[in-house]
């Protein structure tokens, strides 16, 4: 997995879930906006439309402003309002979502969560003050292991909340499932990536998507998700061996380069310490290189994350529908790229318009076969969390 990819936009490259999630919650088709609903049976044909509507660069200007202000404590209310606009515009036969969260919801869960890990770094900063390193090399790993080991939850539990706030005909959706048995799973994943060079990652990933979507309903109704992971590993063997081959060849020339100017090198090191240009030059060309290479391998996984993408939404069915993602690794190139480009010229200002192109992305690409018999779906029983992402909040690991 490529963590350090820079840019949050990359993020979907080794954090599928974040690019699942807006897909599975926003579960529905794309047809003709034309196609009257229609009934099949006892069903009816769902058409979903994206419906572009004003008041969204005013939103941005006005939640830039107030997040200077207030020093980013707002984001938790700009973070709602966007999604209140954003989940309007999508229109399900005719009908928009609703988005019911609060900004109170998501300040209170970010609250529970600083007040939860504030005396661990309390205790790290101590530690290290009064240097008692063994003590604090144990916490600090023990403190790394559980941050690695909650990931998983936040992620369950962002999607669970989102899910009970968004609303369609009166009916909201629900995750009904454990938190802390997708979170041991999800870290269960991790461990075993690393432990496999990654080429556990196919048959994992399908193993998280089919306990989260199993999990999901609309009302009373589940959602369900059967297939396999074999038909993964051709396009992932393809991009991890170019990846791989990517990795020797640089090496090969960077150890070539090395020895070629091995005296240079150490001469400029050893020199760096009176030349703060050079030691600023050195940092800039390490990150640059850097930030190249996290590009160049999110361009080859991109066309592995698109195919994966599309085949777990072929697994994905609902009633009597099943859905068919029509993802392109050129295509989801060009949305990370533009979205990174949004977000530097303006400063982060439009970062909402990222938000929306990829909600648009994923409503415009999914299609629908069969029908949902809408009369009969019954309005969810599941509880509704008071609070909401803290910890996702906290691991920064959420561009929506």
């Amino acid at each position: 997995m490529y963590v350090s990819l820079v840019v949050k936009t990359v993020d979907v490259l080794t954090r599928k879930d974040t690019f699942m999630t807006q897909l599975n919650d926003q579960q529905g088709t794309r047809s003709s906006p034309t196609q009257p609903e229609s009934s099949q049976g006892h069903g009816s044909n769902i058409v979903i439309t994206y419906e572009t509507k004003p008041g969204l660069a005013g939103l941005s200007i006005k939640n830039f402003a107030l997040n200077l202000i207030t020093l980013s404590i707002y984001r938790f209310w700009a973070k709602t309002d966007v999604r209140k606009h954003i989940w309007s515009c999508v229109h399900i036969n005719g009908e928009p979502l609703e988005y019911t969260g609060r900004g109170l919801e998501l300040f209170l869960g970010a609250l529970v969560v600083l007040l939860i890990f504030l005396p661990i770094v309390f205790l790290i900063q101590w530690l290290q003050m009064a240097g008692h390193i063994e003590f604090l090399i144990a916490v600090q790993g023990a403190f790394t292991l559980l941050f690695f080991m909650l990931i998983g939850m936040a992620i369950y539990r962002a999607r669970r909340y989102r899910l009970s706030r968004t609303v369609w005909r009166g009916v909201r959706g629900a995750l009904v499932g454990s938190s802390l048995k997708y979170s041991l799973l999800y870290f269960g994943s991790v461990l075993l990536s690393a432990i496999t060079l990654g080429w556990s990652n196919p048959a994992m990933n399908l193993q998280l998507q089919e306990q989260i979507t199993k999990d999901m309903r609309f009302g009373e109704t589940p959602f369900g998700f059967k297939g396999k992971a074999g038909p993964l590993y051709g396009s992932y063997a393809i991009a991890w061996f170019v990846s791989l081959g990517i990795i020797v060849i640089l090496a090969i020339i960077g150890g070539f380069a090395i020895v070629g100017r091995s005296q240079n090198i150490v001469a400029q090191v050893e020199g760096a310490g009176d030349n703060p240009k050079l030691v600023i030059t050195m940092i800039l060309g390490v990150y640059g290189a850097l930030f190249l290479l996290a590009l160049v391998f999110a361009i080859i996984w991109s066309f592995y994350t698109a195919y994966e993408m599309a085949k777990f939404a072929s697994y994905t069915y609902f009633d009597n529908a099943t859905f068919r993602f029509n993802a392109t690794g050129p295509s989801l190139i060009m949305l990370w790229v533009v979205n990174i480009f949004i977000v530097i010229i303006s400063l982060g200002i439009a970062t909402p318009f990222t938000v929306q192109r990829t909600i648009r992305y994923f409503i415009d690409r999914l299609d629908v076969d069969g029908w949902v018999n809408i009369g009969q779906i019954q309005q969810s029983q599941a509880r509704i969390d008071p609070r909401g992402e803290g910890l996702l909040d906290a691991f920064d690991i959420d561009g929506i």
